[in-house]
């Protein structure tokens, strides 16, 4: 198996939540990168003990984009810790009425998913108003990481990836790890194909060491160079 690691240490800590993931930031003061589904709470407070991380340390909330796959426990989370959460201002008010972002497909596969999930309607239980909205990068210095957290539209209008000095990155799901997971692919639901692919680009210009995904994963530079 290659080793991803990132020559300056990690301090990315992926949470397995069945077919998503979520992330620890270990740092000065840590984060948390989506939530995946409702009921995730138990999980997330157990990985963050697991790295000696007391609940009220937790110091932000970032969501990559507004699918209950992602933001599903991010209310509760928010409950739990009193933790403000990030999104892109684009999608602010779909978090904030619990409903999420229409999933619009771009494949076959996403077509058959998308009758599987129906559309999103308003769920007052998974609603949370967003403390800190974001349409432009938006360094992290001020919670004690040496990164920043970019717009990368596409999957939705409103994604974001967030990137570290450490050589990690986050994507969200600009690019998915499904079937097979350990194979990336253009994502399955895309508000605009092209510019997914633009800001694949654009995380690839940085030259992560890591890219890290909602779905699989993690994958190199090369893999997500083969798709575009």
């Amino acid at each position: 198996m290659t080793d991803r690691s990132p020559p300056g240490g990690t301090i990315v800590c992926p949470i397995a939540l069945g077919h998503v993931n979520a992330f620890l930031i270990k740092g000065a003061r840590p984060m948390l990168v989506d939530t995946g589904l409702p009921g995730n709470v138990p999980k997330i407070l157990a990985a963050l003990q697991a790295e000696g991380i007391m609940p009220w340390e937790l110091a932000l909330i970032i969501i990559t984009h507004v699918h209950t796959d992602h933001f599903g426990s991010a209310a509760a989370i928010a409950g739990a810790t009193g933790a403000p959460v990030l999104v892109h201002s684009r999608e602010a008010e779909y978090l904030a009425s619990g409903a999420g972002v229409p999933s619009v497909p771009a494949s076959y596969l996403g077509r058959v998913l998308g009758l599987m999930i129906g559309k999103p309607a308003p769920a007052p239980e998974l609603a949370i108003k967003p403390v800190i909205q974001v349409d432009a990068p938006f360094r992290l210095d001020t919670f004690g990481i040496d990164g920043e957290i970019i717009p990368t539209p596409g999957h939705t209008d409103g994604s974001v990836s967030v990137m570290f000095a450490t050589g990690e990155c986050i994507v969200g799901d600009l690019v998915m790890g499904m079937f097979p997971a350990y194979k990336p692919r253009l994502p399955v639901f895309a508000e605009d194909p092209e510019a997914a692919k633009e800001s694949i680009r654009r995380v690839l210009d940085r030259k992560p060491a890591v890219v890290y995904t909602g779905h699989g994963g993690p994958f190199s530079c090369d893999q997500l160079e083969a798709l575009l």
